[in-house]
């Protein structure tokens, strides 16, 4: 065979192959955008109820409340549970990968039940910004044994860095007790010198008014002569 004939031969493969992969990849986004006629599935976040975008904490076990309702006529085994981060503006780029969690939970006709689905953002992937978190339920019909798979979750989240929040709040309560220590110590600093000028007041006040017999040796001798000279009556 010529090296012609041989590259030829390559190009044809890879074009087969090539064929072959888009259908399969085809196949698995109608498996994955299809509903399931009577199936709902909706998913809660307790703590962020009634948020537009929920807050997540990276680095913090998440969990997702994932409700089956199961209108249709026939039993369902729910499987499996796996979730992923996507850049918010670009959902085809997948930032991580969450852990999938196996469920084995049976779902009878006209049944509602719900399951807790956990996972852990990473820290050092995720940013404190927007991302898209995707949630997939994979289950089972009963029936045919037809497995299907519908999106659980499909919305903007916003990621929080939960060191950078412990962070901030350890710096608030050092600023406090430094604080608290502060104004104890200035209070303690105000009272000692008020004391200090009191005892020093007194002994000043002591030393120049002394009271009692000790009196008479803050006073020469020769005054108190001369004084009594001349207080004594003159003899005539």
């Amino acid at each position: 065979m010529s090296l012609r004939q041989s590259l030829l031969s390559c190009l044809v493969v890879g074009l087969a192959f090539t064929s072959v992969r888009a259908d399969d990849l085809e196949d698995e986004e109608d498996l994955e955008d299809q509903k399931v006629q009577g199936v709902s599935i909706n998913t809660i976040f307790p703590g962020s109820e009634g948020q537009v975008s929920p807050t997540i904490k990276a680095g913090e076990l998440t969990k997702a409340l994932v409700t089956f309702e199961n209108g249709a006529e026939s039993t369902f085994q729910v499987e499996f549970m796996q979730a992923s981060f996507a850049d918010a503006q670009n959902q085809v780029q997948i930032v991580q990968n969450l852990t999938g969690a196996l469920v084995n939970r049976t779902v009878n006709q006209g049944e509602s039940v719900s399951m807790v689905y956990e996972f852990l953002p990473s820290k050092t992937i995720l940013h404190p910004i927007e991302y898209t978190l995707a949630i997939s339920v994979y289950f089972m019909s009963e029936d045919d044994n037809t497995r299907e798979s519908m999106t659980a979750f499909n919305q903007t989240v916003h990621v929080l860095d939960n060191t950078s929040v412990f962070d901030l709040q350890s710096l608030f309560l050092v600023f406090l007790i430094g604080g608290a220590i502060y104004l104890g110590i200035q209070h303690f600093n105000k009272k000692s010198k008020k004391i200090v000028k009191r005892k020093t007041t007194k002994a000043v006040s002591a030393s120049a008014s002394p009271e009692g017999d000790d009196a008479d040796v803050y006073i020469p001798r020769e005054h108190l002569r001369a004084v009594q000279r001349k207080g004594s009556p003159t003899r005539k």
